[in-house]
């Protein structure tokens, strides 16, 4: 049971007009706070006064209507007088005194951080897209395009003859695929990469529609093209789900949460949780391509199994130039990250048994 407090208690005023402190005694009697002393004389309606919570450390100050305030002069006798008034502390006051209700807090907060990173932000991407005309995918891959060619591309050596081959070949595959629909609009290009651009053996899907297959790639399949139908088909799968202007969106949306949490207290760290949460979500959209790419290549008759031609390459290309991470693929769309060739390989492989 709770012991009452005194029936009064000192502490120091302020009218707020200046700054004078003032020594005054506080009673509380018929629904008011009573201040007197010092030439003082104010009753104050008990609704007019915002109560200092409780801290662990630090002075009370407790705010009256009118800009006037009361600062007590010892703490814990305050907290006292002020219970002993009927002034009960809230159930956030008495959590913010507990370890326990503090711990519980935080543990509610990372998981709601957790649930709108793991579906909150792709669900209200989806939703932002639909308002989203497709004019905007094609300005965006053109900026992306413009920044790219003549410095991460440069001109075909492939012959025309062969460029012409294949745009045949993957344009006499989408009907297959798309029975009684339009395929996504497309538009193929082969371009070099020069080897300081680190772009390589890699085909890039940019928003609005654009497939940019390099040279090197191509002379890694050497005359399997069947592979290569099927990595047009996992490009294209791009385009159908929109993946790049999701990802800027995404990437939109998760840079506005980190600004309201972080404010303009670092750009570098504000943008870090942005960068970081690409990557999971670049990953999704991988494996949404993957299956547009299984999709294209059964319409065709071709087992998806011939895509493990493409991990098995690319992984010995990168053991005959000395790199590491072989259960890793460079970069995708964008330079996305992929997931791991082993996940790719079970997928192809558990495709073709279906």
């Amino acid at each position: 049971m709770t012991q009452p407090g005194p029936v009064a208690i000192e502490a120091t005023y302020f009218d707020g007009l200046s700054a004078r402190a003032r020594r005054v005694c506080l009673t509380v009697a018929g629904g008011q706070l009573h201040i007197s002393g010092d030439a003082i004389d104010v009753h104050v309606p008990m609704a007019d006064v915002d109560w200092a919570e409780r801290t662990r450390h630090g002075t009370r100050v407790t705010r009256l209507r009118g800009g006037a305030s009361l600062q007590a002069l010892d703490s814990a006798a305050w907290d006292a007088w002020q219970r002993a008034n009927g002034q009960a502390e809230s159930v956030v006051v008495q959590a913010q005194q507990s370890w326990r209700g503090t711990a519980l807090a935080l543990l509610l907060l990372l998981t709601l951080v957790g649930i709108g990173y793991q579906w909150g932000v792709p669900w209200a991407a989806r939703g932002l897209l639909v308002l989203l005309p497709q004019s905007a995918d094609r300005a965006l891959g053109d900026a992306v395009w413009q920044s790219m060619d003549g410095q991460v591309l440069t001109a075909s050596a492939l012959p025309p003859a062969r460029q012409a081959h294949l745009r045949e070949a993957f344009a006499q595959a989408l009907p297959r695929a798309y029975p009684g629909a339009q395929p996504p609009r497309y538009e193929l290009r082969f371009h070099a990469s020069p080897s300081s651009s680190r772009l390589g053996a890699n085909a890039v899907a940019l928003p609005g529609g654009t497939i940019v297959v390099t040279d090197a790639l191509v002379e890694l399949l050497g005359q399997r093209d069947d592979v290569l139908i099927g990595v047009l088909g996992h490009e294209l799968g791009h385009v159908l789900h929109r993946h790049g202007m999701r990802m800027v969106v995404q990437a939109t949306l998760i840079g506005t949460a980190t600004s309201l949490a972080w404010g303009d207290f670092s750009s570098v760290l504000a943008a870090a949780p942005a960068l970081l949460g690409q990557m999971a979500y670049s990953r999704d959209f991988e494996r949404e391509a993957d299956a547009e790419a299984i999709t294209l290549l059964r319409a065709n008759g071709i087992s998806p199994t011939v895509m493990i031609e493409l991990f098995e390459r690319m992984a010995a290309a990168r053991s005959a130039d000395g790199k590491a991470a072989p259960d890793s693929t460079e970069p995708g769309i964008a330079f996305a990250s992929h997931p791991g060739d082993a996940e790719r390989v079970r997928v192809f492989r558990e495709a073709a048994t279906r």
